[in-house]
């Protein structure tokens, strides 16, 4: 009795199986395997290619007991205006006084800078002496103006009490 040969070929294919479940559930779990690894390199990658703007300061790691020593300093205090609660930091250098918020005087103080640096003997050096009450962000938009009138190397150092 010879049967025919897409009988047996359709009895194969409908009644074929597997060695076990177990097999099953393995290959049923391979799509979303693929699925979290491709998050996970995704969340690993994205905190590489996210810039944030801003200005990167590299910190010692021994204590801090010295300094550069810079031919051109400034002073930034907090100052309180009409206002109670209000204050407003002001630059001193070079016998002057400058407003971070005017744009007149910051304009002036970075010509002031740009001068001074020229006749400096050690240019693109500069000491900030700051006040502990300053806000971060003032000492930042400083050492963004020294950056554009061609300051390199900002020391930041706190007054002394």
């Amino acid at each position: 009795m010879r049967e025919n040969l897409s009988a047996v070929v359709r009895r194969h294919r409908t009644g074929y199986h597997y060695g076990s479940n177990w097999i099953h559930v393995l290959l049923s779990f391979a799509p979303w395997l693929g699925v979290l690894l491709v998050a996970a390199l995704l969340y690993v990658s994205h905190a590489r290619l996210s810039i944030a703007p801003g200005v990167i300061f590299e910190l010692p790691r021994a204590p801090l007991t010295g300094g550069a020593a810079a031919s051109l300093t400034a002073l930034m205090l907090p100052v309180s205006r009409d206002l109670p609660g209000a204050e407003e930091t002001l630059v001193f250098f070079d016998d002057d006084r400058f407003s971070l918020l005017d744009p007149e005087q910051r304009t002036s103080l970075g010509e002031l800078l740009r001068e001074r640096m020229a006749s400096s003997q050690k240019k693109g050096e500069f000491l900030l002496l700051v006040d502990k009450r300053i806000p971060h962000g003032d000492v930042v938009r400083f050492v963004d103006l020294a950056h554009e009138v061609g300051i390199e190397r900002v020391n930041i150092a706190v007054k002394p009490e």
